[in-house]
């Protein structure tokens, strides 16, 4: 890839910047004899993920929060645990605004980036307030220039349509983008087909099995530190 031609870099949130494996601890203190939190957690991520995209697909549009909410409850009835409203909401604000799990090189690293000479955006599908507390959480308000959520255009990744507000918001030609997202390929494939550059975060131990069906990312880093390096 050539570094050169990159002029903003575009950064995910969810498993990119928050460690969605924190999901495991908070379940297992909330839901009574749990026995297996990882099934539950990963069954949850997937479900509201396969809600976002059906609804691109049906026009049915509800704020990323509500999703999240939904795809708790099926995660838990379809594991044989009947939780209450309550419950579930206090689990859901715990992982995703009291106790946000930042990963350790987010903040040092993109602060790195910035000052390499690169304005650094996160893209999201969560609302606004969901990523009011994820900067505030990560204490990269006077490092990131902005966060822009999917509810701006009532559209979730992988729709090319978020990447291509995202670059008019940054005021950057998309071929100029760089994007970097962690956890499965789905964020990397639609940022890539929409014309941005890729950048696969691939964590130490928390690598994932290769997938196929989309485009290569252009590079893979270890963390944005690793980035970092590359684009000074």
């Amino acid at each position: 890839m050539e570094y050169e031609s990159i002029s903003t870099v575009t950064v995910d949130s969810y498993s990119t910047l928050v460690d969605i494996g924190s999901q495991e601890a908070v379940l297992e203190a909330h839901v009574d004899g749990l026995e297996d939190a990882e099934a539950v957690s990963q069954l949850w991520r997937a479900q509201y993920l396969q809600y976002s995209m059906i609804a691109n697909d049906i026009d049915a549009y509800e704020p990323f929060w509500d999703l999240i909410g939904q795809g708790l409850r099926y995660a838990l009835e379809a594991n044989g645990y009947d939780v209450p409203e309550d419950t579930r909401d206090e689990i859901r604000r715990v992982v995703y605004e009291e106790e946000l799990s930042i990963f350790d090189d987010v903040k040092e690293g993109i602060e790195r980036v910035t000052d390499a000479g690169y304005e650094v955006y996160i893209i999201s599908n969560g609302s606004p307030e969901m990523l009011d507390h994820l900067v505030a959480a990560a204490d990269i308000g006077d490092i990131v220039t902005d966060a822009i959520s999917a509810h701006e255009v009532e559209t979730y990744k992988p729709d090319a349509a978020i990447y291509e507000h995202a670059a008019e918001r940054t005021d950057t030609p998309i071929e100029e983008v760089l994007h970097a997202s962690g956890g499965g390929m789905r964020d990397v494939w639609g940022a890539k087909h929409a014309g941005m550059s890729t950048a696969w975060v691939s964590r130490p131990g928390k690598e994932l099995p290769t997938e196929e069906l989309g485009p290569e990312p252009d590079i893979v880093i270890e963390d944005f530190h690793d980035l970092a390096d590359r684009l000074e």
